[in-house]
């Protein structure tokens, strides 16, 4: 199985210490993982999934997503994810100011 955590991390810009800071683990296996000395469980799998933007079967190199994330966009899904209801609700009040266009 080929792991694309490496090449997911460099898109956006993390170290190793950082992703496994996010997703509550040690650096050394966040390394393993991407030198294949080991493999992560499923709850790491899910956890790096959502951290990066992609389904499991993308992380794990099966299938590429339909309409690949740019990095920009990959940055900005993370972002929103860490919004408050209230903050998101604002968020899409100011999109929808902006017009049809962009919703």
């Amino acid at each position: 199985m080929e792991l694309r955590i490496k090449e997911l991390r460099e898109e956006l810009q993390l170290t190793q210490k950082e992703v496994a800071e996010r997703i509550n683990n040690v650096q050394r296996n966040v390394s393993n993982w991407e030198n294949g000395t080991s493999e992560p469980d499923c709850e790491n799998l899910v956890k790096l999934s959502e951290l990066f933007g992609v389904s499991v079967d993308e992380l794990l190199g099966r299938e590429r997503a339909a309409v690949p994330l740019e990095i920009g966009d990959r940055r900005l899904l993370r972002a929103i994810r860490k919004l408050t209801d209230g903050q998101r609700d604002a968020l899409l009040r100011l999109l929808e100011a902006f017009g049809e266009t962009i919703l």
